[in-house]
């Protein structure tokens, strides 16, 4: 997705739509700009480092840190540093996986796509689906973020 591969480990079914699980490895420098959706969000960091812009405060975290957003926040993440992030994501209610999927590509391996440019009308069919799938998306992160 987007240059990230994401593993959803629990989906709704899986969990009664209480919530999902997802394991994320993303490149150095990969951000998902400001946007917003229905689910509470916890991220849990298992290695590298990430930025988590929620509402105008930023956080950094770091292995082992864990950092929440609360439904229908706006926030952003970004990799910081020159290690690949991976990265534990719980969403409740479940139900956004179905994004993810519509989004993404399916892959038979773990491992990072090859880098390429994300182009205008790759954000536009994004912000489409996101649409349909009850997120907003609000722009990039923050200059000083």
């Amino acid at each position: 997705m987007l240059g990230a591969t994401m593993t959803i480990t629990a989906d709704g079914e899986d969990t009664n739509g209480e919530f999902s699980v997802k394991d994320m490895l993303a490149p150095p420098g990969f951000e998902n700009g400001l946007h917003t959706h229905r689910p509470a969000e916890i991220f849990h960091v298992i290695d590298g480092e990430m930025l988590l812009h929620v509402d105008g405060e930023t956080q950094y975290l770091t292995p082992g840190m864990t950092g929440h957003v609360s439904a229908n926040v706006p926030h952003g993440m970004r990799v910081e540093g020159d290690e690949v992030l991976r990265v534990l994501i719980v969403m409740t209610p479940a139900g956004a996986e179905d994004f993810f999927r519509a989004v993404g590509e399916p892959s038979a391996s773990r491992e990072l796509p090859e880098l390429r440019d994300v182009t205008d009308a790759d954000l536009e069919a994004l912000f489409a689906i996101g649409e349909e799938h009850g997120f907003e998306f609000l722009g990039p992160l923050p200059t000083d973020a």
